[in-house]
């Protein structure tokens, strides 16, 4: 049940069918597939299969040589290679490729690859290739194509691009380096966001001048800001990890779209866009923009038959801050009733979760699904909001066993980021760890922290007591909550999302205003009430 196929038919699998066959350029007379989601019975799989090329390629006239061929993947938790030989498979040398794809990301259809494979191949009378699958219960790879050719004398690529200091300044400050898709301000003029990324000399000619270069765009405004790398010499088949010399503060909240592309003296790449968004108080790593699920593509399991485990992702904590609520992604999969909760932890970026588990420092109550909540996000507040130092630390979202698996929440992929799960089911050959053990992941539950500069404030037992200029509830709320005042003025009042835009405008002067924001998308937002010069400012988060 590990065979690669060679048809016309796209994968099968209940996770993999959405993929479609490879638009290759000859898709019609047949393709290669390996579909491991139709393939696998269980997540424990696993998978290692082969598909040889019985012939060989006389490569005996051309010292530099590039394999090419049109691929559709997509990830999960696999890696797929292309394997060449000269001596019958004695010795090989092993191309990863799609190397960077974050999880639950799909290819272009088709991505064009091409390797250099002149260090095995080059001169050789007797050259024989394979594509190489090695995963465990993933989606699928299509390949077609294939095609020799001699290597470009002006070639270079350039990849896994980050914004987070992921490869080379996670060394010189606090935490992991990852690429945060959502960014509080506060922490962004902390910590600057950093720009890195991989170039290699995929030519023949050695190149000069090999710089990675950055261009920020604020979306608001179309301001762009220009960042680049030293220059570097590189020969044939060199790799390095470069960083611009600065990094970049953004000044206001808003989207940000980062533009990625690599020169030479003789030659340049095509250009990669990242998003980034500076929020107030929303920190993520996922991608999902809208607050609306559709770029969910994934998911783990989290209140199961066997046990109640828990997922969490890391958050570096640069500027003091109070962590005051988790918001997290319901799967569609997840049963109404089924019972969660959210927590803080505190990690040790330096000691591994094998030896020393994550303390937990706050928490919530436990929470009952509704169904309303299926397929939606879901925010729950802490007890206490927590008070957070420079440092690392989990948002984290707990299941509990039940029957049936109950939970699932949703995940999408940014491969630049740091993600566990705490599985709390006995192991399943071939896994040996034991239950409670905590475990990295491949790609990024959607779970995100929210966060506050300053403590928040208890509501009022009553208007009079002055606590604040105004009250909200109820807070969480479904739409639909009224505004309470303390005195009777005239305030215009602006309702701001997380990117810091206004959705709503209008005027309040008595004690109680009633607001149905039913129709507005599930997150959390700003109030802001203006009085003359002074602005009083209070959160909601719709659920």
């Amino acid at each position: 049940n590990q065979d690669w196929v060679i048809g016309t038919t796209a994968p099968s699998g209940g996770f993999s069918v959405g993929m479609g066959a490879i638009s290759s350029t000859s898709a019609a007379d047949g393709f290669a597939l390996f579909d491991s989601d139709a393939l696998a019975v269980s997540a424990q799989n696993t998978q290692d299969a082969t598909l040889t090329y019985k012939g060989v390629i006389d490569c005996s006239n051309i010292a530099y040589v590039n394999i090419n061929f049109e691929s559709y993947h997509r990830k999960f938790q696999d890696s797929v290679f292309v394997e060449v030989t000269n001596d019958g498979w004695l010795t090989y040398e092993r191309y990863e490729v799609h190397v960077g794809q974050a999880i639950n990301t799909s290819s272009s259809n088709p991505e064009n690859i091409s390797v250099n494979i002149s260090s095995v191949a080059g001169n050789q009378d007797s050259v024989t290739f394979r594509f190489r699958y090695e995963g465990q219960w993933d989606y699928a790879w299509m390949v077609d194509d294939v095609s020799f050719t001699e290597t470009p004398n002006n070639e270079i690529k350039f990849g896994e691009e980050t914004f987070g200091g992921w490869w080379i300044q996670y060394a010189n400050s606090i935490g992991f380096g990852s690429d945060f898709t959502a960014y509080p301000l506060a922490q962004a003029t902390a910590m600057p966001y950093r720009f890195e990324g991989v170039i290699s000399n995929t030519g023949v000619i050695t190149q000069n001048n090999f710089t990675m270069n950055v261009n920020v765009e604020e979306m608001s405004s179309g301001t762009v800001y220009p960042f680049s790398s030293n220059g570097l010499t590189l020969t044939s088949t060199q790799r390095d990890t470069v960083q611009t010399s600065n990094g970049f503060t953004p000044m206001s909240q808003g989207q940000y779209n980062i533009s990625f592309w690599a020169t030479s003296d003789s030659a340049i790449t095509d250009t990669v866009v990242k998003t980034t968004i500076v929020t107030d108080t929303v920190y993520a790593v996922d991608y999902d923009w809208n607050f609306d699920g559709a770029n969910a593509s994934g998911y783990y399991d989290l209140g199961r038959n066997c046990g109640g485990n828990i997922l969490a992702n890391t958050f570096d904590i640069f500027e003091a801050t109070y962590a005051t609520s988790i918001s997290f992604f319901v799967n569609d999969r997840s049963v109404a009733g089924a019972s969660v909760k959210v927590g803080v932890y505190e990690i040790d970026p330096a000691v591994s979760l094998n030896t020393s588990a994550p303390v937990l420092l706050a928490s919530s109550d436990p929470y009952e699904l509704k169904l309303q909540d299926i397929n939606s996000w879901v925010t729950l507040k802490l007890t206490t909001p927590l008070s957070l130092t420079p440092g690392s630390w989990l948002a984290a979202v707990q299941g509990f066993s039940s029957f049936t698996d109950t939970t699932f929440i949703g995940a999408n992929g940014n491969s630049n980021s740091v993600c566990y799960q705490q599985d709390n089911c006995p192991p399943t050959p071939p896994n040996t760890n034991p239950a409670g053990t905590w475990v990295s992941l491949n790609g990024s539950p959607m779970i995100r922290l929210n966060v506050s500069k300053n403590p928040p404030l208890p509501p009022p037992n009553s208007i009079e007591e002055g606590l604040r200029n105004f009250n909200i509830f109820p807070n969480p709320t479904n739409g639909y909550f009224t505004l309470e005042l303390d005195k009777i003025s005239n305030y215009d009042v602006f309702v701001k999302n997380m990117l810091g835009q206004t959705i709503y405008t209008t005027k309040v002067s008595s004690l109680k205003s009633d607001f149905d924001f039913s129709n507005y998308k599930k997150g959390v937002y700003t109030i802001e009430l203006k009085d003359n010069d002074i602005t009083y400012i209070e959160k909601i988060i719709l659920e």
